[in-house]
């Protein structure tokens, strides 16, 4: 069994990862072992698979298990595995026992899709964290389905040990950390682009699909930051902004597949993605090679210690 997660650990860069696929469609599960010594050996210790970057909407629970046990396999202790569950409430129960069997140290509960109520979610929220036997991340991505007050309660849970905050409204952002701080980790939940206003305002650490490929820069924005260098972070922070705003682009058309092409370039496993997203398509591929040039440089810089 790997360590239990608290909410001390998620004062650290998130690497939300990918899940490789084969050209068939099928798990590459050589390629996840592979993706996952990667990000360990550069410093990476909280790795969730199967989360919204890893397309666990559209993944099989069989899937779920396979990709889940490769990263356990693969980081062998050296680092925290939080996949994903859900959504719904009934898979979000199962996919927990499963993850649980794996000896996961946490899941995150993915957020709810389909119909739902302020007091129905948080009831669900609630008897997740309860049923689950996991420590738990919750991710809020609506304020409408999950209010402020709801979730400050819910972050009192015994088992709540983080928040993923990933709604662009920073003030609810600031009234949950001042409420609810204390009980558990709060987390920027939108990568790298926002992440220095709400580590400001009370995040401990940060979400991130590009520290899949480049997880120096992500980690050195939070190590420079916590060291009270924010121009450095700021620098950083800038540098990787051009790849997010591509993944945003056309309400997120490349938003998984511009990073399963990136680690593609880089030498990493990516491969295709699985419906209901879609491939970058041929012409878009020079930009994907264009926009990685400079990472690349500054990941090298950073691997040989370079200010």
């Amino acid at each position: 069994m790997a360590s239990r997660l608290i909410a001390a650990d998620c004062a650290d860069v998130l690497v939300v990862a990918i899940t490789p696929r084969l050209a068939d469609g099928h798990i590459d599960l050589d390629g996840t072992r592979a993706n996952v010594r990667f990000l360990i050996d550069r410093g990476a210790r909280f790795l969730m698979p199967m989360c919204g970057t890893g397309l666990v909407y559209d993944a099989t629970l069989e899937e779920f298990e396979q990709v889940t046990a490769a990263f356990m396999e693969a980081a062998d202790g050296r680092a925290l595995i939080v996949p994903g569950i859900g959504p719904g409430f009934g898979r979000s129960l199962e996919m927990a026992r499963i993850a649980r069997g794996l000896g996961v140290a946490g899941a995150m509960i993915m957020p709810i899709v389909g119909p739902a109520s302020a007091a129905g979610v948080s009831e669900g929220l609630a008897r997740i964290a309860t049923d689950g036997d996991l420590p738990i991340i919750l991710y809020q991505r609506r304020l409408d389905i999950m209010p402020v007050e709801s979730v400050v309660e819910l972050c009192k849970h015994e088992a709540v040990v983080g928040l993923k905050y990933a709604v662009d409204d920073l003030d609810a952002f600031k009234h949950i950390a001042r409420e609810a701080g204390e009980h558990a980790a709060m987390v920027c939940g939108m990568a790298e682009d926002p992440c220095l206003d709400y580590l400001r305002e009370g995040a401990v650490g940060f979400s991130s699909g590009m520290a899949n490929f480049v997880p120096r820069m992500s980690l050195a924005i939070l190590a420079a930051f916590q060291r009270g260098d924010e121009a450095e972070a700021e620098r950083l922070r800038v540098m990787m902004v051009p790849f997010e705003d591509f993944r945003g682009e056309r309400s997120g058309r490349y938003s998984g597949s511009a990073l399963h092409a990136a680690m593609e370039d880089v030498g990493l496993a990516g491969g295709p993605v699985v419906p209901f997203v879609e491939d970058v398509a041929a012409q878009d591929r020079p930009r994907v090679v264009s926009l990685l040039e400079p990472l690349t440089a500054e990941e090298g810089r950073l691997a040989e210690g370079s200010p």
